[in-house]
């Protein structure tokens, strides 16, 4: 009788902590998972491969893009030599805010953006029309031709040239053209 008194009574005790800490387990849990779904990727993800014999600065994080539009970014960059005439994997996670088809025949090449901007993937979609790419499909590249200083050095010389010619065309305008009119003036 005594001991089912005692046990009555520890049992009210206990309760009020068991429900303290199922509480707080809760609270956890919800916090936890507020968290996972936060930094959980929203859109439609997909993985794409392309091998380029040269990737001219790419590097791991850069952008990747259809017709201008970020749709992902570089998810690796790898030398694999052992694939011969085009020994760079690139790696791409897409990852648009919304379901999107490419068709399996696209391209990929690598941009920059301005004179001396980052690289960034470029796919272009305008000729494909091929089945939508699956997961981990590979997509061709186009050669990306990379200007030597040579060459930038003669394109910027002939583009000062242009303009020099062009300066001089019109001082001999300006030479050979008669005089502009007076303009009578009215007296009062």
């Amino acid at each position: 009788m005594i001991y089912d008194y005692l046990l009555r009574e520890e049992d009210s005790l206990m309760r009020p902590k068991v429900l303290r800490i199922s509480a707080l387990v809760a609270v956890a849990i919800a916090a936890l998972l507020v968290v996972v779904v936060g930094h959980w990727p929203v859109g439609h993800r997909l993985t794409v491969k392309a091998y380029f014999s040269n990737v001219g600065g790419l590097r791991e994080g850069a952008t990747v893009r259809i017709a201008g539009v970020d749709i992902g970014s570089v998810k690796s960059v790898r030398v694999r030599p052992e694939l011969g005439q085009e020994p760079v994997e690139v790696m791409m996670t897409l990852n648009p805010p919304y379901e999107i088809k490419i068709p399996s025949d696209s391209t990929v090449s690598l941009e920059t953006a301005g004179v001396l901007g980052a690289t960034y993937a470029e796919i272009n979609t305008a000729s494909a029309s091929g089945a939508p790419l699956g997961p981990n499909a590979v997509l061709k590249t186009q050669p990306t031709e990379q200007m030597t200083a040579q060459q930038f050095l003669e394109f910027v010389g002939k583009a000062i040239e242009k303009k020099n010619c062009d300066c001089v065309v019109q001082n001999e305008k300006a030479e050979h053209s008669p005089p502009p009119a007076k303009r009578p003036t009215i007296s009062r």
